[in-house]
């Protein structure tokens, strides 16, 4: 019986792990179980890049690669379909998310600035973006959402809000806030959004983005005269450096320059390093 494999380079671009982690997880947990070809080159059937797919979704969503990669299919999916409750979706979350699966970039754009005209930022990040995100991300962990709409929403998204960011950052005044994710950090929506509130409050907002190295952020916290270091991290982030990486950031900026962490991996931490301000929640700005 023939099937078709796929190369390793077709695989890290369309699971979006690295070759270099399958390597790794081969190794740690059997699996993937790549093949090999007449150049003893790795080749992987169809059938476990849906399974890595899968567990890239889980990964996304908080889960350690500890916990998933030895699952088999059976489990993977069991997982996957206890992740999310069956929670009522707004009738403007819904119109958005059909927008996005029928229609184009231009289309969505125009639909989310209808909504932020009747809604200030803070209204349109938490009861617009923040559930709009979280539902894509629930459909496409149960793979109901294509990887091309998920990305074109954070496109779009960034975009629009960086528009608006920058009408209103031309009267912003101090302090002088900070924001970035460290390396290996990709995930920078969340950021984006933080941004926008503080921008709508007034403040003079600097977003670095995202895979920032650590130097460079100390280096631009002196620069550029900053008050307030802000650094995200998502559930995907490795749990087990958030703490050093923060204890490190807090040894090496001024002491009169607060720094302050946010993001799903944070959320996860009891205590965070002394010097640290814990933002869990778009409701929480502290200025």
């Amino acid at each position: 019986m023939s099937f078709k494999c796929l190369s390793i380079g077709t695989v890290e671009r369309d699971s979006g792990i690295a070759r270099d982690t399958l390597r790794i997880w081969e190794r740690r947990y059997g699996f993937p179980e790549p093949l090999r070809n007449n150049k003893g080159e790795r080749t992987y059937p169809e059938d476990q890049l849906i399974r890595l797919q899968c567990i890239r979704r889980l990964l996304d969503q908080g889960f350690r690669p500890g916990k998933v990669v030895a699952l088999n299919d059976s489990d993977l999916g069991l997982l996957e379909a206890s992740l999310y409750s069956n929670s009522s979706i707004s009738g403007l979350i819904e119109n958005l998310l059909n927008i996005l699966q029928t229609s184009d970039a231009t289309e969505l754009e125009e639909a989310l600035s209808k909504i932020y005209q009747q809604q200030d930022m803070q209204t349109f990040i938490t009861q617009t973006v923040t559930p709009l995100l979280q539902t894509v991300g629930e459909r496409w962990a149960k793979g109901q959402l294509q990887i091309f709409e998920e990305r074109m929403l954070s496109e779009v998204l960034t975009r629009f809000i960086n528009n608006k960011i920058s009408l209103m950052q031309k009267v912003s005044t101090k302090p002088c806030v900070l924001l970035a994710t460290l390396p290996g950090e990709e995930h920078t929506l969340g950021l984006l959004m933080f941004s926008a509130l503080l921008a709508d409050r007034g403040v003079n907002v600097i977003n670095l983005g995202g895979e920032v190295p650590m130097d460079q952020i100390i280096l631009a916290v002196d620069r550029l005269n900053v008050d307030i270091l802000g650094i995200t991290f998502s559930g995907a982030y490795q749990y087990k450096n958030i703490h050093s990486h923060l204890v490190e950031l807090r040894e090496s900026i001024p002491k009169n320059v607060d720094l302050w962490s946010g993001g799903e991996g944070i959320k996860r931490m009891r205590n965070l390093p002394s010097g640290v301000k814990k933002i869990t929640s778009f409701d929480q700005v502290p200025l």
